[in-house]
């Protein structure tokens, strides 16, 4: 294995390790992991994460010849720039979302058990 494909690899770690970290997202690898962080992460930084995934795999592969380092290296400056800045106390999207779920659901199931008892006469 290559100097650049080991540090490819090495930084698409970082990478996951942080997705990991700041938004408590596990799976296997990183492709993986940004599949679960869905919306948690910006469009720019989550294009830049498929990029990184997929120089990852080409690096496992031997196929370094065909990855540009410029681009990569802005790809991972920009997944590791949107990460540091998410700390771990930063709510994502995903904690948003199940809490309007758990109102919207708590909501409609009291309308319904207003209905029902209504209906049997008991209001």
């Amino acid at each position: 294995m290559s100097a650049i494909a080991f540090i490819i690899i090495q930084k698409a770690n970082r990478i996951s390790d942080l997705l990991e970290e700041r938004l408590g997202v596990k799976g296997a690898s990183l492709e993986a992991r940004l599949g679960r962080a869905g919306r948690a992460l910006p469009s720019e930084a989550r294009h830049a994460g498929w990029r990184i995934a997929m120089a990852e795999r080409k690096a496992k592969l031997g196929a370094v010849a065909e990855l540009d380092e410029y681009s990569f290296d802005d790809d991972y400056r920009t997944c590791l720039r949107h990460l540091q800045a998410m700390g771990p106390e930063t709510p994502g999207l995903p904690h948003v979302r199940g809490a309007l779920h758990s109102g919207v659901t708590a909501v409609l199931s009291g309308l319904v058990i207003y209905i029902g008892l209504a209906f049997a006469g008991v209001i």
